[in-house]
């Protein structure tokens, strides 16, 4: 069956390649931009529309988060492993990475053309984040370009995790 705008339909499931759960979420940049909108550098504007939901878990967890090598095997470079974007699966492929986790090589400041930093993708970390830490989960906000993001690419916010005790890097494996 087709609809007006040349979809496939499946009647059970709505539009085919469309979830039909709709996820609700605290807060948004239009209606309740939440604490992230308050927070150095506006965390909240990496999630698309600003959409996300603040937990506090009630139980350890292992999140996934890729960037620079060396944060588990290179002596004073410890610091590499830990970041404050994590997901819940390991990253497949550097490529997979920049375009669902929206992950730019480089980040410029549109207003002066500055460069303001990089994203090499070299490792993806497994990291133990202990139960009472608070995350802020939702979808990947659109970076531009091919780094696209979207609803059915979840990330995760913690503020500092390199503060927070229990806080553990387990595993580095390289990504290509």
């Amino acid at each position: 069956m087709q609809n007006n705008y040349n979809k496939i339909v499946n009647e059970e499931k709505g539009i085919v390649g469309v979830n039909k759960t709709e996820i609700k979420y605290d807060y948004n940049m239009i209606e309740n931009p939440g604490p992230l909108a308050e927070m150095r550098g506006n965390p909240a504007s990496n999630f698309l529309a600003g959409k996300y939901n603040v937990r506090t878990l009630d139980e350890d967890i292992i999140l996934y988060r890729s960037g620079k090598k060396g944060g588990l095997t290179i002596p004073g470079e410890e610091q590499n492993a830990l970041g404050q974007w994590f997901t819940r699966e390991p990253a497949e492929s550097v490529a997979k990475v920049r375009i669902d986790s929206a992950v730019k090589p480089q980040w410029i400041d549109p207003k002066t053309g500055a460069l303001t930093g990089t994203s090499p993708l070299e490792s993806t970390y497994s990291i133990k984040i202990p139960k009472g830490t608070t995350i802020c989960e939702g979808p990947v906000g659109y970076q531009g370009e091919s780094y696209l993001g979207g609803e059915s690419c979840n990330q995760i916010f913690i503020s500092e995790p390199w503060k927070i005790k229990g806080v553990e890097p387990l595993s580095e494996i390289q990504i290509k």
